[in-house]
């Protein structure tokens, strides 16, 4: 087999049919297939240019191979205790790869995770392969490809009651191993709790978000997001400074910080507030209408709720990375009110579904390569891009102490 014939047959991505027809037929939520799908890929099985999401695990080609490769090829198997760099990028992690197939074909294919599941090459006599090629070819056709095979794993290794107690500890000990299985379990329990559907919006919805979780982003959450993505931790940290910048990503009252956008609202509203309601509906942006405190801008929000609830949650920017309401289905979110529920609980899920956006909008290259006009022109909106450019690529210099 040749690595170079790993490419998509069908590069129609997962949908949310799919995955609630999976997660009915084993009796589960279908946010609990989500949240692992979330966690594993943030809901990308092929990368742009058709090859198949991989990452490859050193230790795990070290143990497939008895430690032979050890003194010729550390970094592709590292002696215990030895740790080597990850690769950032997809690119850098198939060079691995190549490298490691070149040696030993099986236990690089078995060392290496696939796909918008990320199942070990090494379960493939749990996913019903007769062998681990056989296992990466299928993986390779397509997502449905790989979302049945990790449907045959579920039932063959018993895990569906598990999924079905949301007993998230044992899920990751056994998907993830025991090694990982803490930081794993946690993951995916906040983000079933992000991707969970919330309670139908009433007239309390906006009293509930609140901040569930206050602690801050640390450097190892970015540090983490930045090796889950393949960029530089400074790059999203940049995204961070510009645009929640002093606000951060909550208020002293718990709620996120917000900007309403009036010419959003009228837009999604098809304009028939305009004239009835003007101070949160009007035709064009326009900065200098914007009110000056958090409070303004909450009070707007709510004089739009009452009149389109799903309307004016989609046309808010909301905490750290002031991702739009109306982005939801990119942070995987069936709809606004859903995305801002799990949005405004923590940090972490703000950063999480940030990770989700730039994946899904195409905006995950641009951040790589630091092309901020490019990335500033996707996430801002042309009209801004030579002012968002150059805010951003200044703050990566600072934090890179770049003069």
């Amino acid at each position: 087999m040749s690595l170079a014939s790993l490419r998509a047959q069908d590069a129609a991505r997962l949908s949310a049919d799919q995955i609630a027809g999976l997660a009915a037929s084993l009796g589960l939520e279908a946010a609990s297939i989500r949240a692992v799908i979330q966690v594993e890929s943030a809901g990308s099985g092929f990368s742009a240019d058709g090859r198949p999401l991989i990452f490859f695990e050193p230790h795990l080609f070290r143990q497939a191979t008895g430690g032979r490769f050890d003194a010729s090829h550390p970094a592709l198997s590292p002696a215990p205790g030895t740790r080597v760099p990850v690769p950032r990028t997809q690119a850098e992690r198939w060079t691995q790869l190549e490298q490691a197939y070149a040696l030993d074909a099986s236990a690089a294919l078995g060392a290496t995770s696939w796909g918008v599941l990320q199942t070990p090459g090494r379960y493939f006599a749990a996913c019903g392969y007769g062998g681990v090629e056989e296992m990466v070819l299928d993986l390779s056709r397509s997502e449905i490809r790989q979302l049945a095979a990790f449907e045959r794993y579920l039932r063959g290794q018993g895990l569906v009651d598990e999924l079905q107690r949301k007993d998230w500890a044992a899920f990751a000990r056994a998907y993830e191993g025991e090694a990982g299985a803490g930081q794993y379990g946690s993951a995916l329990e906040r983000a079933y709790r992000a991707l969970a559907p919330p309670p139908p919006p009433g007239d309390a919805f906006l009293d509930t978000l609140r901040a569930q979780d206050p602690r801050g982003l640390t450097v190892e959450d970015f540090a983490a997001s930045a090796q889950r993505l393949g960029v530089e931790r400074e790059a999203i940290q940049a995204v961070v400074q510009v645009e929640s910048g002093p606000l951060g990503a909550f208020a002293p009252d718990g709620r996120p910080t917000i900007l309403f956008e009036p010419h959003i609202f009228s837009r999604l509203t098809q304009r028939r507030f305009d004239a009835t309601n003007p101070n949160v509906s009007y035709p064009s942006w326009d900065r200098t209408r914007y009110p000056r405190d958090q409070a303004g801008r909450w009070a707007q929000m709510a004089e739009a709720y009452a009149l389109d609830r799903e309307a004016a949650l989609g046309s808010a920017s909301y905490g750290l990375f002031q991702i739009m309401g109306f982005n939801h289905a990119r942070c995987g979110f069936p709809t606004a009110s859903a995305f801002v529920a799990a949005y405004c609980q923590s940090q972490v899920a703000q950063l999480q579904a940030f990770e989700a956006f730039i994946r899904n909008a195409g905006l995950l290259d641009e951040l790589q390569r630091l092309d901020w006009e490019g990335f500033a022109r996707g996430y801002n909106g042309s009209g801004q891009v030579e002012r968002y450019s150059r805010l951003m690529s200044d703050a990566y210099n600072r934090l890179k102490g770049v003069a």
